[in-house]
């Protein structure tokens, strides 16, 4: 009876445990866990039932990883902390950044020339850029994205930083705000922190070995001199306030060197002037002024001019192709000083290389004749040609026909040179103070020597067609 009642007493003291979850949640609030208990003398087992009710009294409002709850469940993984819900980390902004598409700096140094050899008459002073060229990428900064905690409690991002660029003198900002390229053709420079595009190029200096050879597209300005070895080109116009001395200047528009030009090679689309000139080679497709022309070969397409300061013409070739005024022509030394007026000399050459072609063409149309005769004799004899010669045949007849064509045009062309070596009335060569013996002017196919020295004269083509040199009367 005793040992039954103690039985009874035991059984009663064990009480059952159910097993229990718990939410817990980081402190930095990106992480929400699941820690659940055992159960213990026969308690109750969890459930996804249970935990999601614990769940739902608790702070966390994120997305739960259902798998993660049914794994710890099926596996039992009491008193480990599972996660169960993660938050979302904000992400910050990228910053914006500006990509060059050439060097920046302004350090010069020699480059290389198309032999990989090192010029160092090419310092790079000038780097040639034509508008809408790209100059910078911009990549813009970007907002970043706002995150959130298990919590449902939204986390701001921080936006990025824009980029740091200057829009120069001579560049553009495209409308999208990515690129930056030139508006202007010009000389493209670098500023301590943006890029400009410079239309005229004006440089303080002289141009030797700290500067290098100048090859710009733009208008050039020199304040000093272009020293013996170096060149200047542009494609517009070329300003030297002193002297070029064995230098070669090259321009698209007009040439104006203040002081002058000594050895040196002047060619111009447009106008040359220059302060004085000696032992020069010049070529101008329109005037030429100086107060000088010494021992200079000059080919002008417009006038020659020498009346200011000594306005005086010794030695040399000149040849303009609408006149000539100076105050001094040739030297008491007899100079030899040839000119020519018109287009004379350059339509002679034309007109040469013009008979030459015509006779070469002359004598392959001959050859071509024969040759058609030729097949056209065994097509009658036989009937018919084979289909290589009957080609032959119609390329010869085609090649008759263009040659003759050709002919025609260059007849033409010869004979207008012709008339033009006639119509010389309107040239004349005028000297407003004294013109010496050893002076030779030619006028089209005619040539005139000076025999004795005349002042305030006029050489040119009379009624009769012949050089006449006639004294000037009034004023000129």
């Amino acid at each position: 009876m005793n040992e039954n009642n103690n039985t009874e007493v035991t059984e009663a003291s064990v009480e059952a445990v159910d097993s229990t979850a718990a939410i817990s949640i980081s402190d930095d609030r990106m992480t929400a866990y699941l820690t659940m208990t055992a159960p213990e003398n026969g308690g109750k087992e969890l459930s996804a039932e249970d935990i999601h009710k614990e769940i739902a009294v608790s702070p966390v409002k994120a997305k739960l990883e259902e798998e993660a709850i049914e794994t710890a469940l099926k596996q039992q993984n009491y008193d480990i902390p599972i996660i169960i819900a993660r938050g979302v980390r904000p992400l910050n902004g990228i910053d914006g950044i500006i990509n060059y598409r050439f060097e920046t700096g302004g350090a010069l140094t020699p480059k290389k020339n198309e032999k990989d050899e090192m010029d160092y008459k090419d310092l790079g002073l000038v780097q040639n850029i034509l508008s809408g060229t790209p100059i910078a990428d911009i990549t813009h900064e970007t907002e970043g994205e706002e995150g959130v905690d298990v919590c449902g409690i939204a986390l701001k991002s921080l936006p990025g930083k824009p980029a740091k660029y200057m829009v120069g003198l001579g560049t553009v900002l495209n409308e999208d705000g990515t690129m930056i390229s030139a508006a202007v053709d010009g000389n493209l420079r670098w500023h301590k922190d943006h890029f400009t595009v410079e239309e005229v190029l004006n440089i303080g200096e002289d141009i030797g070995a700290a500067t290098g050879n100048i090859d710009f597209i733009g208008d050039v300005n020199i304040k000093g001199n272009v020293f013996e070895g170096f060149f200047v080109k542009s494609k517009k116009n070329i300003t030297i306030s002193g002297t070029t001395s064995n230098a070669t200047i090259e321009a698209g528009g007009n040439i104006d060197i203040k002081i002058g030009a000594v050895k040196s090679t002047l060619k111009a689309n447009g106008d040359i002037k220059t302060g004085f000139c000696e032992g020069c080679n010049l070529e101008s497709g329109g005037d030429m002024i100086s107060a000088s022309f010494v021992s200079c070969e000059a080919l002008s397409k417009g006038t020659i001019t020498a009346i200011s300061g000594k306005g005086v013409v010794i030695g040399g070739r000149l040849t303009a192709f609408k006149g000539m005024v100076f105050n001094l022509l040739g030297s008491g030394a007899y100079t030899k000083t040839s000119l020519t007026l018109g287009e004379s000399a350059v339509l002679a050459k034309e007109k040469k290389e013009l008979e030459e072609e015509e006779a070469q063409l002359t004598e392959k149309t001959t050859q071509y004749a024969q040759l058609a005769e030729q097949l056209n004799a065994t097509k009658k004899k036989a009937g018919g040609l084979p289909p290589d010669k009957e080609e032959t045949l119609k390329t010869v007849i085609r090649g008759r026909f263009q040659m003759a064509t050709e002919i025609k045009k260059i007849k033409k062309r010869i004979t207008e040179i012709d008339e033009s070596f006639r119509d010389n009335s309107a040239l004349f060569v005028e000297i407003r103070k004294t013109v010496f013996p050893g002076v030779s002017v030619r006028i089209g196919e005619l040539r005139k020597k000076v025999e004795k020295e005349w002042d305030r004269c006029r050489v040119k083509v009379d009624n009769s067609g012949d050089i006449v040199i006639e004294p000037i009367t009034g004023r000129m």
